[in-house]
């Protein structure tokens, strides 16, 4: 039966994403709208911990690692914010081609994988 009534513990009505996929990261929830409007919530009650326009259109789901949080848009720039309730970006950078990139980062030991329409990149710390 319909149980919205009495299991519903909060309801986002506006700012949801239709494309990126959601991330948790213990009681915070990240988001990032397809059209570059990214958040953070607390999972258990929708409360908002801030909203920040980040720019640009964006497929692309947001990644954690390390305590960062990695968002990616579709003209291949990358905002990189630190984990947390208050919203404090780290850094801003961007595929020296500028190609376009739709796909969300893989992971793989020490590197990060980013597919554009017609390269990948592996990103690794500099030594």
């Amino acid at each position: 039966g319909n149980v919205t009534d009495t299991h519903l513990a909060w309801k986002l009505d506006r700012g949801a994403p239709n494309t990126p996929s959601l991330l948790l990261d213990g009681t915070e929830l990240y988001l990032v709208t397809d059209r570059g409007v990214a958040a953070c919530l607390n999972a258990l009650t929708g409360e908002e911990h801030w909203r920040e326009r980040l720019g640009g259109n964006f497929s692309a789901s947001p990644l954690l690692a390390n305590g960062l949080i990695y968002f990616q848009n579709e003209t291949g720039e990358a905002t990189v914010v630190q984990a947390g309730t208050e919203f404090m970006e780290i850094s801003r950078n961007v595929l020296s081609d500028s190609e376009r990139t739709f796909a969300s980062y893989g992971v793989a030991p020490g590197t990060l994988l980013i597919r554009s329409e017609t390269s990948l990149y592996a990103i690794t710390a500099a030594n």
